[in-house]
Formats: C-alpha cells, structure tokens, sequence
C-alpha cells in the first residue's frame, strides 16, 4: 500500500495501468458508502460510532427448535481488491443454502465494508465484514446452545495471509492487519470448539488452507467439524469453488458429491468418521429404506423442525450447572 505522508484517509495511490502485452487490470467492485458516519463499529462500545444496530442474534436460536444455520464471510481487505467475483461467489453459495432449504433469516453474511449494493438487493440483510465481535458472538450462540443448530455451514471467502489469517476488512485503511481487522485459525477454532451442532460444515474458498487442515486434523476438540478447500494450489481465485457447490441440490450426498471430483477435499478432525459427510447439506440419511420423499426430507430435515418438548426440556438443565460454573 503506498499513501501520501499525513494523509488521514490512507488514500492508495497505487494504480493499475493497462499495458499491450499483459493481462487487463481487474475490475474492483464499486461499493456504495453509507454517508459521512463512521462505516467502523466498535460493538462491545457504546459509541456515537456505532450507527448499525447490532446483529440480532437473540431470534437465531428459538426455543423448542433446531435449525439449520449458516453464516458466510467473504470480500476483499480492501475497496481496491474486492472484485465482482466476491460478490458473485457470497451470492451463489447464498442461492445453494437458499435452494437446500436454509431459512433466510438463518444466514448471517458479512462482506466487505458499507455498501455492499447488489449483494445486499439480492440476500437482504448484509453485515460488514468489520463485526468481527458479531461474527465471533453469534458463532459462539450457535455453538454454545444446545439443539440450536442441526448443519453449521461456515462459508469463507476473504484474503487470508500464509499461516491461515483471514483478512476481514481494512477498517482503519492503514493497511496493517490489525487484531480487530483479522480472524486467526486459533479464534475459529476456538469459536468452533466442542460446537454443540450436530455438524459443521467449514467451506474455505480461499488462500493457504494448509494451517488450518493441519491444525483440525490433529484437534480432538472439534468431533463434527468437517473442513472442504480446494486442493490445486495454495491459493484459490475466482469462482470455481462457489459455482462447484452452487449445484448442490437437496437430495445429493455430500460424501458422493465430492469424491469423484479431484480439486476438492475434505479434511476431518482426529477420530472423526468420513460417515459425517454420508448425508444432505440438510442431514437427510442418503440411503434410507424406502427412499425419502421430498415432502418427507423437507419436513422432517431442511429448515427448522420442532423438539419434543421432553428433550428440550432435559437439555435445558444440562445447560444450567454449565452457566453456573
């Protein structure tokens, strides 16, 4: 990043220049800025700052009711390398969800800085990529409730640096990965640890996958944490990953869905059993006797399903000495 001394904007004074001979410089995505308030917010502050209302994260958890959840990650580290493919691939894993039966309100997006246009036109509610203490607490009420989630699916898309980092969104525009502008392997392991969903499901399209597939194969922490990354470089671009899962439909077995395709692959923690991956997006069985109606995987896996209230009910005072403790 290059800037003009005593800047307090940061401005980038770096430009590409289309010359004969090499490929065309890319395209960043135009993002609309909110107006003259801050884009920045420090949640964990009562601030003038903080203009958004915070992530309603009391409504993603309901009594009587598992669901299935998600929550996706994805832009640029800054105005001039997030591009449209950014956008493109949060859209098409968001279309996927949408089309294996993830309610709407059960996907937490958070891209890129304010603005984020045409993304938010067609998912609705967007969140910045700058909420880390959001993304980070509503991981952990998903994790931390008991029958709260069914399928986790965490979907990463953000620059990452060599040991696994992800580069969330240069708030500040100092162009230093500050604690609070990046999300290290260790917190999302940390966040996920222990995770009371039935199973995770971490679709990492992005940069240096190895740290983080070595770490969670050697954890005895995460038992339903499944890992899938792209398996031809250290590094992913564009949109092959996103558009590869795009056509996952609801009644396909992820364990067959990705074995016969090569770039792809799927790493477990230590003692896990590929069986996790034996079922839907949703976790329909996918050899059931007699097949599963559409109807019938629809009411009784996509979405929500209602707990009986006996469980719910004995789960709630396990929960209890917990919070006691």
């Amino acid at each position: 990043m290059a800037v003009t001394v005593q800047d307090p904007k940061h401005l980038q004074k770096l430009h590409c220049v289309d010359l004969r001979g090499y490929s065309p410089c890319p395209q960043p995505l135009p993002l609309v800025g909110s107006g003259s308030t801050a884009a920045y917010c420090e949640l964990n502050k009562n601030t003038r700052r903080c203009h958004r209302q915070q992530l309603p994260m009391y409504k993603s958890c309901r009594l009587y009711q598992t669901c299935d959840h998600a929550v996706l990650i994805a832009g640029g580290w800054q105005e001039q390398v997030t591009y449209p493919h950014h956008a493109q691939n949060l859209l098409l894993f968001y279309q996927m969800l949408r089309q294996n039966g993830f309610h709407q309100d059960h996907i937490k997006a958070f891209f890129a800085n304010e603005g984020q246009g045409s993304v938010a036109v067609e998912m609705g509610d967007v969140h910045p990529a700058t909420e880390k203490l959001a993304i980070r607490s509503h991981l952990a009420l998903l994790c931390r409730s008991l029958h709260c989630a069914d399928s986790l699916v965490l979907y990463l898309n953000s620059p990452a640096a060599s040991d696994g980092t992800m580069l969330l969104w240069d708030a500040n525009h100092n162009g230093i990965a500050d604690p609070k502008e990046r999300y290290p392997i260790s917190e999302l392991l940390a966040d996920l640890e222990n995770c009371n969903a039935r199973r995770v499901l971490l679709f990492l399209d992005q940069s240096y996958p190895g740290p983080l597939a070595k770490k969670l194969r050697a954890s005895r922490h995460h038992p339903n944490v499944v890992l899938v990354h792209s398996t031809t470089s250290t590094t992913t671009g564009g949109s092959a990953f996103a558009e590869f899962w795009a056509g996952l439909q609801p009644d396909q077995c992820l364990l067959q869905y990705i074995s016969p395709v090569g770039p792809w692959s799927a790493v477990l923690a230590s003692g896990v059993p590929a069986q996790l991956l034996n079922v839907t997006l949703a976790g329909a069985p996918c050899r059931s006797v007699p097949p599963l109606g559409e109807a019938e995987r629809q009411r009784r896996y996509e979405g929500c399903q209602n707990l009986p209230t006996m469980l719910w009910y004995q789960s709630r005072h396990q929960q209890l000495p917990q919070e006691d403790d």
